[in-house]
């Protein structure tokens, strides 16, 4: 694609226009379309001080216009254009201009560069509704500065231009998720709206044609009659002073019910009924018309930026319109909107304090907007747009250059396509969720099962080889779109080179990172599903044998467990304990004694060291964040010293529980309690843990039940090493993070709780947990 551009007749240079994100003939899916482009060769061009831009025009294949012509600035020789494509064939001839007065600049003559695109709206998907929700007795104004409009018209407060500028919002929406889907490699695919035909806005001389009576169809080349988004407006059973009230402002922090304009909303939408009947499952982006801000109270009304998905019901994300002054009612306004660098005065909301600037509250009122109908599809926080990415990269996503921010005191900048930061994008995990939703179904896109689309990232342990073990992560039939450990990506599988599944062996891990440091793993399924895993290595704990690293040693691993382990939405806390450990300022420390804490089924075991502090065989907190207390009316607990080896644990189980526990020592000596005479019935088993002929026992195993108030082991194992193992492999095994009884996998506590050291005496709820915390104990 070449433009050739002449600064008088007798000299010629070329340059060449390319666009970055569109091909020739390519079909386009939705009616709002973003172009990215830039000029290469830009020697040919006039000299700086002139202000270029790109011109635009519209046409079918017959030359018939489809869209007035527009113009869109330059910036660094870049450029961003929002284009509407009308159903069929569009031929968009781009071209370069100028403003500059001088003859010599007037002298250009560009060759027309003409890119022919196809329109084919998915009428069988379903749409993103809009909806504004209006007061029984609204007024039909949104708060607007005097200084909007030079504070001579109403253009920009009436409830014609709500609904414009509502609008003109939502096709950019559009464009900008269906850019964002193709540069995350997902195919250029967005949400519909439900469109009518009607008076459009999204042009300014579709209004011009509308005053001057050009409505008729006959006259195609300049109606404002056109298939545009449908803005339902909904009108509420509450009065404006009840949606205005201080107690359901959601800015209000004395509020008795801040979620119920959101409740309001939903209920006009179901008394409307139509397309927001419940049992149709509408998405609906909800503009809240009423809200105010009180100068006088400094409380911003009528207002809450809420979002909720309903699976079984109306899917509603809702935004105040006190913001919505400072949206572009059409296209040709939407650049000034982005750069407007006027504050906006005291009469109005400075949302979040980072409203200081017109440009700035329009990128806060359009991307909160588009956040609440994140929430609306389901998406919960995280980063991106859903963590408010926004309020100053929102315009990046629509022009090549910012302007200076206030709120934040930072310079405006040149932006060079997709090599400029910008967290006002959709994240990964929420653009892989929409490409399998129905509103983004594009034509060839498989149907998929409910189990594909929910689909959890599985992992597998493979332990036929002892030395190193394997494990397999899968997602489904839809395949790996990411695997990060810690933050970094791993270089495949990618979201356009998916993998079916991935495996990892433990040598191979140890070679690349630290045994002794956490390694965390973050599985992303094509599906948009996220599985993290806190510590890869506790992973490998649950095969038959444990590689001590640096070693050919192995730990070996025996365990009884009842049928609750095997229950796959059970939560459980995975632990381990050994008999002699070392902290972390290099002091030894032994098992002393150890409690086996049975019931009318089995609790667990805790195990005092020669230093008085205890560890639990057990969840170390329960889910309150408060120390886990083991009960027991029948638990015994046995001192033991330096010397004395354990050399069998016996365990009674019975279907879905275990039922006690006996400890067997060198020395002789047994405790605990069996519990197996208690009316159990005859099938109550008793399993006998041991070391083989050459091994020791060196601590136990296993895990317990986190999701119940009650946390009782559901499985308990033996860890056996070797007799003989020397001390510098034993220095190993201390470092372990499978080897000790940290969070169990269910990550922090849920509450700051006090931890206090036993000296002298045993206090159970005073429990060792990882050796990082060991530093905070109180003396």
């Amino acid at each position: 694609m070449k433009l050739s551009l002449y600064r008088n007749s007798a000299e010629a240079k070329q340059a060449e226009l390319k666009l970055d994100n569109v091909e020739h003939d390519e079909t386009i899916y939705q009616r709002c379309l973003l172009l990215v482009g830039h000029i290469e060769n830009v020697q040919a061009i006039a000299n700086d001080s002139v202000e270029n831009f790109i011109a635009i025009k519209t046409t079918s294949t017959s030359g018939e216009e489809l869209f007035p012509s527009q113009s869109y600035p330059l910036a660094c020789n870049h450029f961003k254009a929002l284009v509407f494509l009308s159903p069929g064939c569009n031929e968009f001839t781009l071209s370069l201009g100028s403003t500059a007065d001088s003859p010599d600049s007037s002298a250009f003559k560009v060759l027309d560069l003409v890119v022919r695109l196809n329109y084919i709206p998915l009428l069988q998907t379903p749409p993103l509704h809009l909806a504004i929700m209006v007061a029984k007795d609204s007024p039909l104004i949104i708060d607007c500065p005097p200084s909007k409009a030079g504070g001579l018209s109403t253009t920009h407060s009436d409830f014609q231009a709500a609904i414009a500028k509502f609008r003109m919002t939502a096709y950019m929406w559009q464009a900008l998720t269906a850019e964002d889907m193709r540069l995350k490699g997902l195919g250029r695919r967005s949400f519909r709206f439900d469109e009518e035909w009607a008076l459009d806005t999204v042009s300014r001389e579709f209004l011009s044609a509308a005053a001057d009576g050009r409505l008729s169809h006959d006259d195609s080349t300049s109606s404002a009659m056109r298939s545009t988004a449908k803005v339902n407006v909904v009108r509420s059973d509450k009065t404006t002073k009840e949606l205005r009230d201080p107690n359901v402002a959601q800015q209000n922090p004395h509020a008795r019910n801040d979620q119920a304009l959101h409740q309001y909303f939903t209920a006009a939408l179901q008394n409307q009924g139509g397309a927001f009947d419940p049992e149709a499952h509408p998405i609906v982006a909800g503009l809240i018309l009423d809200s105010h801000y009180s100068v006088d109270q400094d409380l911003l009304l009528a207002h809450a930026a809420l979002g909720a998905h309903n699976a079984q019901g109306i899917s509603l994300g809702m935004m105040g319109s006190h913001l919505t002054y400072s949206w572009p009612r059409f296209l040709e306004e939407v650049a000034g909107c982005l750069t407007d660098g006027r504050a906006p005065g005291s009469m109005v909301c400075n949302d979040a304090g980072e409203c200081t600037s017109m440009w700035e509250a329009c990128s806060v009122g359009q991307g909160a907007f588009l956040h609440e109908v994140g929430h609306a599809f389901g998406f919960p926080h995280r980063e991106g747009i859903m963590e408010r990415g926004y309020p100053v990269h929102w315009p990046r996503n629509f022009l090549p250059f910012t302007q200076y921010c206030t709120s934040r005191k930072t310079p405006g900048l040149e932006v060079v396509n997709n090599d400029t930061d910008n967290t006002a994008r959709w994240n990964l995990l929420d653009a892989l969720s929409f490409k399998h939703q129905s509103h983004f179904r594009l034509p060839g896109d498989p149907l998929l099962s409910r189990k594909d689309r929910e689909a959890l990232p599985s992992l597998i342990i493979d332990a036929e080889n002892s030395e190193s073990p394997r494990f397999t992560v899968s997602c489904g039939s839809l395949g790996i779109a990411r695997i990060q450990f810690g933050d970094a990506d791993e270089q495949a599988p990618t979201v356009t080179n998916p993998a079916e599944s991935v495996s990892f062996s433990l040598a191979e891990l140890e070679a690349r990172f630290d045994r002794t440091e956490n390694l965390k793993m973050h599985i992303l399924g094509m599906n948009g599903k996220e599985k993290t895993i806190k510590d890869v290595w506790k992973q490998f704990s649950s095969v038959s044998y444990i590689r001590i690293p640096g070693t050919n040693v192995t730990i070996s691993k025996k365990s009884v467990s009842c049928e609750k382990a095997e229950v796959d939405n059970i939560q459980k806390w995975e632990w381990a304990v050994l008999l002699k450990d070392k902290k972390k300022n290099g002091e030894t420390v032994f098992a002393k004694s150890i409690d086996c804490r049975v019931g009318i089924i089995l609790d667990g075991a805790t195990v005092t060291y020669s230093d008085g502090t205890v560890v639990p065989c057990g969840p170390r907190w329960n889910r309150h964040g408060h120390d886990h207390h083991f009960g027991g009316h029948a638990s015994e607990s046995h001192s033991i010293d330096a010397n004395t080896k354990i050399t069998k644990v016996e365990i009674t189980s019975q279907g879905h529980e275990l039922l006690g526990m006996r400890m067997h020592a060198s020395d002789g000596s047994s405790w605990g309690e069996l519990n197996q005479n208690r009316g159990w019935g005859d099938d109550v088993q008793v399993h006998a843990l041991e070391g083989g002929p050459d091994e020791e026992i060196i601590g136990f195993y296993g895990s317990s039940e986190y999701s119940s108030g009650f946390q009782g082991i559901i499985e308990f194992g033996i860890l056996t090493l070797p007799n003989g193992t020397g001390e510098e492999v034993m220095e190993k095994c201390y470092k372990m993070k499978e080897l000790k009884n940290t969070d169990g996998n269910v990550g922090p506590r849920p509450n700051t709780y006090k931890r206090q050291k036993v000296v002298g005496g045993y206090v159970e709820s005073s429990y060792r947990g990882d050796e990082s915390e060991t530093e905070d104990w109180d003396e």
